[in-house]
């Protein structure tokens, strides 16, 4: 019976330092694990800016395009125009003869010309002006899709390291708990063997 409780003893200490060393080794397989899903974490991070920054290129491109077809329309738009305005005081000089009044009338249409053509030239600098502000946003969310993205790819590996760690601490700690055991279970299997006079 005494040698039964001896052989318990031991046996009850070698099973708790077996099991320290199972779940030491699954913790160090945790921390495998999570800078492996570090990785993986970080390269959709990764992958997200790139698609964020794909939208962002589309949408500058997009703009530039609409500018360009913009200013090439208002410049077609302006030498109508011009070639217009230059008729009208064509005609009005043909048609005004050598009447005395000629210089202001032909000077008021040749102003209001001026006039229109300002107009126009500021309506079509406005569109432009407009789309000139977002391609440069554009340009700037680009920057920032960039930062923000590598910010978030090195915290999430900063995160999976630390973690890691945690885990292969926690792993250290369990693998010494176990032997810890393992020589009080052998020190009181040996007080209770010599107290029980198993060993002479």
């Amino acid at each position: 019976m005494e040698i039964i409780a001896v052989v318990s003893s031991l046996a009850s200490g070698i099973t708790q330092y077996m099991g320290a060393q199972q779940q030491a080794k699954a913790q160090r397989q945790a921390a495998d694990s999570a800078i492996a899903m570090g990785k993986y974490n970080a390269q959709i991070d990764v992958n997200n800016m790139v698609a964020e920054q794909g939208d962002l290129k589309y949408i500058e491109a997009a703009n530039s395009l609409k500018k360009n077809q913009i200013l090439q329309k208002t410049t077609f738009e302006r030498d109508d125009l011009e070639k217009k305005q230059r008729r009208e005081l064509a005609t009005a000089r043909v048609g005004m003869g050598l009447e005395g009044t000629f210089d202001d009338v032909f000077r008021s249409a040749e102003i209001q010309g001026y006039n229109n053509l300002a107009r126009f030239d500021f309506e079509a600098a406005q569109q432009t002006s407009q789309l000139s502000s977002e391609i440069a946003d554009s340009g700037r969310q680009l920057g920032y899709s960039y930062q923000r993205g590598q910010a978030n790819r090195d915290l999430t590996l900063r995160t999976a390291a630390n973690n890691a760690t945690q885990f292969r601490n926690q792993a250290k700690q369990t693998q010494l708990a176990g032997t810890a055991n393992l020589f009080g279970s052998l020190g009181q299997t040996y007080t209770m063997g010599k107290d029980l006079k198993v060993f002479n």
